[in-house]
């Protein structure tokens, strides 16, 4: 069995496909999906119980931090929409105007475009800049 990878290199992986002009949507949307659930359960222990991203979200949002908190909270409801469809994170979603990223309504295509808007890049900056407040 092969240790997981702790948060900097993961994001690292995560860069590196977001650097890859060859990577197509499927590897993008895994990347995003397998990024955000491991981030969250290598960063768990900051919090005492509860759910991550919200209490994530709570305090960047106090300790001044509020459109980063926003953006990390948002890609994390994408990344939920991705694994699951529609649903809660989409109605959440839909309901915001401020999403860093291309929600799409296409016949046989995914909820959230992952190939518009330096969607991966965005994650994996958002991800980095939380995690360096939270470790600070």
């Amino acid at each position: 069995m092969t240790e997981a990878p702790d948060v900097t290199q993961l994001l690292a992986n995560a860069d590196a496909v977001a650097k890859n002009p060859d990577a197509d949507t499927s590897e993008i949307e895994t990347t995003v999906v397998e990024t955000v659930s491991a981030f969250e359960a290598r960063l768990q222990h900051h919090f005492a119980r509860g759910p991550f991203f919200v209490k994530l979200r709570n305090r960047l949002v106090a300790e001044g931090h509020t459109t980063l908190a926003q953006t990390v909270y948002h890609y994390y409801l994408a990344a939920n929409v991705l694994k699951h469809g529609g649903g809660k994170s989409l109605r959440e979603l839909e309901k915001s105007t401020d999403q860093p990223f291309t929600l799409q309504d296409e016949a046989g295509k995914a909820l959230i475009d992952v190939t518009a808007d330096g969607f991966l890049p965005g994650l994996v900056e958002a991800l980095g800049q939380a995690r360096s407040i939270l470790e600070g």
